[in-house]
């Protein structure tokens, strides 16, 4: 009996660090391509949810995120964020980032 706990918390270890690399993958994609691509991360945060987030607030987001990006259409009430610290002309700057749970791109970001 003692195995089979084992044997489930090392495959829920695995998925969470599965979805902790997938959401900092996106979120540098996202960087490079639409915020700046000399950026030197130092930080992200773990992966969190939230439902806090409305639809109205997504349109402001992204109203005040960088212009021209490409944001994915938000398809669940919920949404995981990431917090990203890096740095950038010498100045440490954090955004967080707002995807979908399937993390294909991101919905929203804000810069903090």
């Amino acid at each position: 009996m003692k195995r089979i706990y084992i044997i489930i918390g090392v495959a829920l270890l695995l998925l969470a660090s599965c979805t902790q690399q997938r959401a900092k993958s996106v979120a540098k994609d996202f960087m490079a391509a639409y915020i700046s691509d000399d950026a030197d991360y130092l930080d992200f945060s773990d992966v969190d949810s939230t439902r806090a987030i409305s639809d109205s607030l997504v349109q402001v987001l992204r109203q005040r995120g960088p212009k021209g990006a490409n944001y994915e259409e938000r398809t669940s009430r919920t949404l995981y964020l990431l917090r990203a610290k890096y740095l950038l002309d010498d100045d440490t700057c954090s955004t967080t980032f707002y995807m979908n749970p399937d993390m294909a791109g991101v919905v929203a970001v804000k810069n903090n």
